[in-house]
């Protein structure tokens, strides 16, 4: 059984004067421990299956599971999966509170979820991610732009997670900065056996980082790519 099915997913918004259609049909399975992408222009529908996938976007239709659960629309996710699903978003500064140290931001995922707050494994977690212990009693803004997506990681990693969806992790970040947060993301995979879902406009990401992706345009999915697709690059895109 894939780890992610999704079969015909539709998702509409209302707008003024009728309703906007974010994604239309969009069928696809995901394996077990692959990272599978979804790629396309801005506004293409790709962000908003992240959000379905994440229990954010709880108005669509069609059939959605996730680890052999299967989700209706406008369920609100709680438990096992609430745990097992985790999102780090395109903005770190903008997920972070920004006045909230690092260990109040760190240990609130563990308090929710009725875990024991250790500052020893909250450290560890830290250290993972390639930032010092000390960083656990600064603020975001105290953080540079790499330093915020790594306690960003951080705090979804936590919760030990099965997917991990990534939204534009690495777009508001310089070139140097994207590599790095990169293969940590792929290390981090490879080390705790997870399934990413990754969203990106930049081809190069995906190619680095995905087994298989998925080309949207006009929030359907006109194309999907092979490891090998993938390795020879993207030339040119359908639709685009």
């Amino acid at each position: 059984m894939a780890m992610i099915n999704v079969n015909e997913l539709k998702v509409v918004f209302p707008v003024k004067g009728g309703v906007k259609t974010a994604v239309s049909g969009a069928t696809f399975a995901i394996e077990e421990g692959e990272t599978f992408s979804l790629i396309g222009a801005s506004g293409c529908g790709k962000s908003t299956i992240l959000r379905v996938l994440a229990g954010l976007q709880r108005e669509w239709q069609g059939s959605v599971s996730l680890m052999g659960n299967t989700l209706a629309p406008g369920q609100v996710f709680r438990g096992d999966l609430r745990r097992n699903v985790q999102m780090v978003f395109q903005d770190p500064y903008a997920s972070l509170h920004p006045n909230h140290t690092l260990w109040r931001t760190l240990s609130e995922p563990l308090i929710i979820h009725g875990e024991q707050v250790s500052r020893k494994q909250i450290t560890a977690m830290l250290e993972e991610v390639g930032l010092p212990a000390s960083a656990l009693d600064r603020y975001p803004h105290q953080l540079s732009g790499g330093q915020r997506q790594r306690v960003a990681i951080a705090r979804a990693l936590l919760l030990r997670p099965r997917v991990l969806l990534l939204d534009e992790p690495t777009s508001a970040l310089d070139m140097s900065v994207q590599a790095e947060i990169l293969n940590l993301l792929n290390r981090l995979k490879a080390e705790h056996g997870m399934t990413y879902v990754l969203v990106s406009h930049d081809a190069g990401v995906i190619a680095h980082m995905s087994d298989r992706a998925a080309f949207m345009d006009g929030g359907k999915i006109q194309r999907l790519y092979s490891r090998q697709d993938l390795s020879q690059g993207i030339h040119q895109e359908p639709g685009g």
